[in-house]
């Protein structure tokens, strides 16, 4: 049981950095090309739903593995937690929350401005490409966060 208790930990550990590093290389990806390029529509086209997918799939991993880790802190403390566990918990909780919400909100400025180049127009696609980097940058930040006070919660 040990053993699994474990292997879920890191798994949720690995999912949070799997998020915040898409999330990452979206934000380098989006510095790095030039605006209004064919490679930067391009990006948007086509790399950014896959990263975004790879983002999406570790929020879920993350979010499963997480209620589980709780649940065995708390089956293993009869559910009776510090005040200070508490309190970290509820900003990872909100840090998450946040996450999720900038992140569909990236998901559909992506979704809209592919649908406009779909239509011949990319003319708004580096005011969009802008907006996503920002966005993903937003998440690393709020994900480095959470990985810390993860860290926290370890060892308490």
């Amino acid at each position: 049981m040990r053993l699994l208790a474990s292997a879920i930990l890191w798994t949720h550990a690995a999912a949070g950095a799997i998020w915040v590093g898409a999330c990452a290389c979206f934000v380098i990806a989006g510095l790095a090309l030039s605006s209004g390029s064919d490679e930067q529509r391009n990006f948007v086209q086509s790399a950014a739903p896959r990263i975004d997918l790879l983002g999406l799939v570790a929020a879920i991993v993350l979010l499963v593995t997480g209620f589980i880790n709780l649940m065995t802190a708390g089956v293993a403390r009869r559910f009776i937690f510090s005040t200070a566990f508490m309190s970290v918990l509820a900003i990872k909780i909100a840090l998450f929350i946040a996450m999720i919400v900038v992140m569909t909100w990236s998901m559909r400025i992506g979704a809209v401005i592919r649908s406009v180049i779909a239509r011949g127009r990319d003319d708004a696609v580096p005011g969009a490409m802008t907006r996503m980097t920002r966005a993903h940058l937003a998440i690393v930040a709020m994900g480095a966060l959470a990985l810390i006070l993860g860290t926290w919660l370890m060892g308490s």
